[in-house]
């Protein structure tokens, strides 16, 4: 069992295989979970195709980042407004999103697929904010990139994090997880073998 309170970062960790990508991918409707229940709120999600978990507000940042590499950085983000009421709200949460990533608002003419990693997964978060998240899900989202850019886009996290943003963390960095989580679950072999703050 795992739970994941809102308005705070839940890290799962563990080594590859352990099941963590299985875990975010189950619970978006994108990998169907063969027993057991995902709820949220009190509604059962475990049934749901993915888009409609995803219009529930839970928004899923995959490993693979999966950017829209032959579009624009901007028609990468407009993609992602179907949970989006008005022209109003679109314009509120693009100025939002290019006030947490500069770089996208400088470069959102430019193809995605010539956008930098570090750059892609900044996009690829964005995309999720886009959406206007209830639950944010990240998987592995230092992997492959520079200290630097890590740092970033860590820092971009604790802002998400104080504007009270439900965040489910997967990490295989244990270390820097752990220190941003609040809570934190070890996953091994699909059976989590710790959890606690």
């Amino acid at each position: 069992s795992l739970f994941v309170p809102e308005g705070r970062v839940v890290a799962v960790v563990g080594p590859n295989g352990a099941g963590k990508s299985t875990l975010v991918k189950a619970i978006s409707g994108c990998l169907k979970a063969r027993s057991g229940r995902i709820r949220y709120g009190g509604e059962l999600l475990s049934e749901l195709p993915a888009h409609r978990i995803a219009r529930r507000g839970i928004l899923h940042v995959p490993e693979t980042r999966d950017i829209f590499a032959e579009m624009t950085v901007w028609e990468n983000l407009k993609v992602a407004c179907d949970n989006l009421n008005s022209k109003a709200d679109a314009e509120q949460v693009f100025d939002e999103v290019y006030e947490l990533f500069p770089i996208l608002a400088e470069f959102k003419n430019r193809v995605a697929g010539n956008l930098s990693g570090g750059q892609q997964q900044m996009l690829a978060i964005a995309r999720a904010l886009v959406g206007r998240p209830k639950v944010l899900m990240l998987d592995e989202p230092s992997l492959g990139l520079a200290r630097l850019v890590i740092r970033e886009i860590y820092a971009t996290l604790e802002r998400l994090r104080q504007r009270g943003l439900t965040v489910l963390l997967v990490e295989q960095n244990a270390m820097m997880a752990v220190k941003f989580a609040d809570y934190s679950v070890v996953l091994t072999k699909g059976t989590i073998v710790l959890k606690g703050t």
